[in-house]
């Protein structure tokens, strides 16, 4: 088979390499996404994620990249010519007892520092009149009122289609058997359709990554975790507009326009050994329902319609990997985003090209992937082979 040539060649097609692949066509690159199977389906985070456009409990690192995004989201229908069902409802971190207020007053202050600006501690009041149905046992609130939520499979479909209507090109059921590779230089990339030879490579390849990685000489701290989310029947729609969470819960807890509620926050489900499919959790189940029911009690007249994962890459210290791969010229790692990558991917896209276009993005500096050579292999190791998300954090 003949030799594929492209200027920069993606893989992975998640809402990630879709929004690379949208800034960079926009830049006139010639593109290539290369997706091992559908965009946005069954079983990848981007057809899964719970869609959460939050700004405020942004890691620092995250920060600008945070602020970026947030700015965009109301806008972006119309430059996607997609809609994404994106609604700015803010988001609203909730304190039930006098201590964890006090955590939250400080908690605001921290957000503001990272130039947060509109984010607030609200009352009691307050807050019953964001959400008028909240638990009585609700006293402060921390809110950010330009936050939101949005659909991944829309947003994610809607960048590969803008990017393709640039005439990005894309390779769907296409999976990468493996990165070729020349001293510090990917000199190729090995499909069933025949090698692409790239001048730029962009692995966004999130749970799958490591698969390519390893055996080019790259292991990155980072293993696959399944987040589970959960859709009740619809209530009446209009009785929750901002996404809510909790400090001392596992929680976040949307409404769609359908007055279905959408229930996320962590929960974890199983993996398969092959990486490739999950099992949800009995456990996960119950524990995410009541613990929506406890703080919305019109979540408790409803039932569950459906329970579903989405296969997620975690790094080793919760904050993504953009940059240049350690020890390649011209590979670029985007990935590891651990649950939070949704909200900031119209950014990451920008700065992912930018980044590769040679300019100047100091906004990814706490994420660059040389931060990897401060963790010691035996660290790697134990991270990449836990089963669970609580045996790492003990």
């Amino acid at each position: 088979m003949p030799t594929t040539h492209t200027g920069i060649a993606i893989i992975g097609g998640g809402v990630i390499g879709n929004s690379i692949a949208y800034h960079l066509a926009r830049q006139g690159q010639r593109v290539l996404v290369i997706e091992r199977s559908d965009i946005a389906s069954e079983p990848a985070a981007s057809w899964a994620s719970a869609g959460g456009v939050r700004r405020q409990g942004r890691h620092p690192a995250e920060a600008q990249l945070a602020s970026e995004a947030i700015q965009r989201w109301p806008s972006l229908s119309e430059e996607l010519a997609a809609d994404l069902h994106y609604r700015q409802g803010g988001q609203l971190l909730l304190a039930e007892n006098e201590s964890e207020a006090a955590q939250l007053a400080t908690y605001v202050q921290q957000q503001r520092a990272l130039g947060f600006s509109n984010v607030q501690l609200v009352n009691r009041a307050e807050v019953r009149q964001l959400v008028p149905s909240i638990n009585e046992q609700v006293i402060a609130g921390s809110y950010s009122p330009t936050d939101g939520q949005a659909s991944p499979p829309h947003t994610t479909h809607a960048f590969a289609l803008a990017a393709q209507r640039l005439n990005a090109t894309y390779w769907t059921h296409t999976p990468v058997l493996s990165l070729i590779t020349n001293g510090a230089r990917v000199t190729a990339i090995r499909t069933p359709r025949g090698d692409v030879a790239a001048e730029h490579t962009v692995l966004a390849a999130g749970a799958w990554s490591n698969e390519l990685t390893i055996p080019a000489g790259l292991r990155l701290p980072i293993r696959t975790v399944a987040l589970q989310m959960l859709l009740s029947t619809p209530a009446q729609p209009g009785i929750l507009q901002p996404v809510i969470g909790a400090l001392s819960r596992q929680l976040s807890l949307k409404q769609l326009d359908d007055g279905t509620f959408f229930i996320g926050g962590g929960w974890l489900g199983n993996v398969s050994h092959d990486n490739r499919a999950y099992t949800t959790r009995q456990t996960s189940i119950d524990g995410s329902w009541s613990t929506a029911s406890a703080l919305l009690p019109a979540v408790v007249a409803q039932s569950i319609a459906r329970a579903w994962c989405g296969l997620e890459a975690q790094s080793i210290d919760d904050i993504p990997f953009i940059g240049t791969a350690p020890g390649f010229d011209n590979l670029t790692l985007a990935l590891g985003f651990s649950g939070h990558g949704f909200a900031i991917a119209p950014a990451v896209g920008r700065a992912v090209a930018d980044l590769i276009n040679g300019q100047n993005t100091i906004e990814l500096d706490g994420l660059n992937p040389a931060r990897i050579a401060n963790f010691q292999p035996r660290q790697i190791e134990r991270f990449v082979n836990m089963s669970d998300e609580n045996d790492y954090l003990e």
